[in-house]
């Protein structure tokens, strides 16, 4: 038969006819309508849009996420487990103040596709809406500021947020904090997006709404440093005929860079001026001899006017 064109043509047109009911699910209707089990997939974690008076109410209890189990035809079971395209509402537009036990709706699923949200139902109170202004509070931990470094200031914007929720929850606010989640060592002046989060007394978080939800948090550190006075000691002799006269140096104190142990040990620092075999006078530089811990001084070198003569002889 496929050796004749008639032959070809009829292979063609089978061919062509299956793959037609496949892709319209004719096949696994056909099954589904004979009593074969339909396809089962739960799917975690949906969003639910939750449709009430913005303007006027406040909700709490509701559940952000759900997850729906799915039944029904195989492939739109297994395409919807993918694309997620179908919406779990909560609606409470008809609701007024009070507590409310209330039933899910899914949309947006296929005619041959049904679905079960768990749990079907949410406890939620509708409460009439307080609006108010707080400030903003960060604390950064000591623990993340540089062991050679000190917290100048922290700065907050906005230093204000406004909070809404219901008068039972906005009553028990005690703190509204800028959450600082990232742990890193502070050594310089840095900037950091914060969540700001509202808590109680017991530092229990509170189910309420907050604008803006993030503030920026300006944390300015500085070095830790002391001002220590300079003394020098003269090495070695100039060459014979010849007198040293004078030195000085071009800073009597020094700024001293390090940790606060180290400086709250050092009350001076010693340099050495070298004039071994000097015949004329001279500006040198002068090398400081810090303790290990000190990061560094300011300025870090010095320099030593010397002033030689010769002898009248």
């Amino acid at each position: 038969m496929l050796e004749s064109k008639w032959g070809l043509r009829f292979v063609a047109l089978l061919l062509a006819l299956f793959m037609f009911l496949s892709v319209n699910d004719v096949f696994d209707e056909f099954l589904y309508s004979n009593g074969e089990s339909p396809e089962s997939e739960v799917i975690e974690g949906m969003p639910v849009e939750i449709l009430y008076d913005e303007e006027n109410h406040y909700i709490s209890g509701a559940p952000e996420q759900v997850n729906v189990q799915l039944y029904g035809n195989t492939s739109n079971v297994r395409r919807l487990q993918t694309t997620r395209d179908f919406n779990v509402f909560l609606d409470l537009r008809n609701r007024s103040i009070g507590e409310y036990e209330e039933h899910f709706t899914v949309e947006g699923l296929p005619e041959n596709v049904t679905a079960e949200v768990v749990p079907e139902t949410a406890n939620v109170n509708i409460q009439e809406l307080v609006t108010r202004t707080f400030e903003v509070q960060a604390e950064v931990s000591e623990s993340r500021v540089g062991p050679n470094h000190d917290l100048e200031s922290v700065q907050i914007e906005p230093e204000t947020v406004t909070v809404m929720g219901g008068e039972s929850e906005m009553n028990r606010i005690q703190y509204v904090r800028a959450t600082l989640n990232d742990n890193s060592r502070i050594t310089e002046d840095r900037v950091e997006e914060s969540e700001v989060s509202v808590f109680d007394t017991q530092f229990n978080k509170l189910d309420v709404r907050i604008d803006p939800t993030h503030v920026r948090v300006e944390i300015n550190v500085e070095e830790r440093s002391e001002e220590v006075s300079v003394n020098f000691e003269v090495n070695g002799e100039v060459e014979e005929g010849y007198s040293l006269e004078n030195v000085s140096l071009n800073y009597d104190t020094i700024e001293v860079y390090g940790t606060e142990e180290v400086l709250a040990e050092l009350d001076d620092i010693n340099v050495d001026v070298d004039v071994e075999g000097l015949t004329e006078s001279t500006t040198q530089d002068v090398e400081i001899d810090v303790p290990e811990d000190v990061d560094r001084t300011e300025p870090a070198v010095l320099q030593a006017d010397i002033e030689v003569e010769q002898d009248n002889g």
